[in-house]
């Protein structure tokens, strides 16, 4: 199979541009965690259902995004923006559900998933990434505004992204604080060609 590469993150991290590239790169089929059809239905999820309901939902959203991958790995590279860990992290952050307890739950439906050949979590430290979410003043989100107006918020968000992606074993981590985009980049490139096997090398200087 083509690899399939995930880049989780806090909000700010620079995920989205580190993703472009890479998918550039490799000529890669590139999906959402969840899919544009499920956020439709996410606003009157989170508002109105009870919470057993809205962690179906999310197992149900991110099981549907697996298949697509898997689909398009017998063709192409895939590169998916978070996977599910971002989102059983949130489900945790917000109910106060423990992530044991979420772990067992999930379980059966991560069996039938496809594995990353790599998860990249990409952080920053709380004032680089407040600095970045206030530049996109016409774009902020809910999640985006908790992680501008609290430190414990993103450092609890970080938390538990860690320790969701240990579920599968090892991860790798770029700081990319202080770094600009295009050396950001380049980390990630360096990291998808020593863990990914058949991954294609590409050359670029950083600028």
């Amino acid at each position: 199979m083509n690899p399939f590469l995930v880049i989780e993150g806090v909000d700010g991290t620079g995920k989205s541009t580190v993703c472009a590239a890479l998918e550039q790169d490799q000529g890669a089929a590139f999906y959402k965690g969840m899919s544009p059809e499920w956020r439709d239905f996410r606003d009157f999820v989170d508002e109105d259902a009870d919470d057993f309901s809205r962690l179906l939902y999310y197992f149900a959203s991110v099981t549907y995004t697996s298949g697509k991958v898997k689909q398009s790995q017998e063709t192409l590279p895939v590169i998916c923006h978070r996977y599910f860990a971002t989102y059983l992290a949130i489900f945790s952050l917000n109910t106060k559900t423990p992530l044991s307890q979420l772990k067992e739950a999930f379980a059966p439906v991560r069996a039938r998933m496809v594995t990353p050949d790599l998860t990249i979590l990409l952080t920053a430290d709380h004032e680089e990434l407040k600095r970045r979410l206030l530049a996109r003043v016409h774009e902020l989100k809910a999640t985006d505004m908790r992680v501008v107006n609290s430190v414990e918020y993103t450092l609890n968000f970080e938390l538990a992204l860690r320790e969701v992606l240990s579920w599968d074993g090892e991860y790798a981590v770029l700081n990319t604080t202080g770094k600009t985009p295009d050396e950001v980049i380049a980390e990630a490139r360096q990291l998808c060609e020593q863990h990914i096997q058949n991954w294609k090398p590409v050359s670029h200087e950083v600028r």
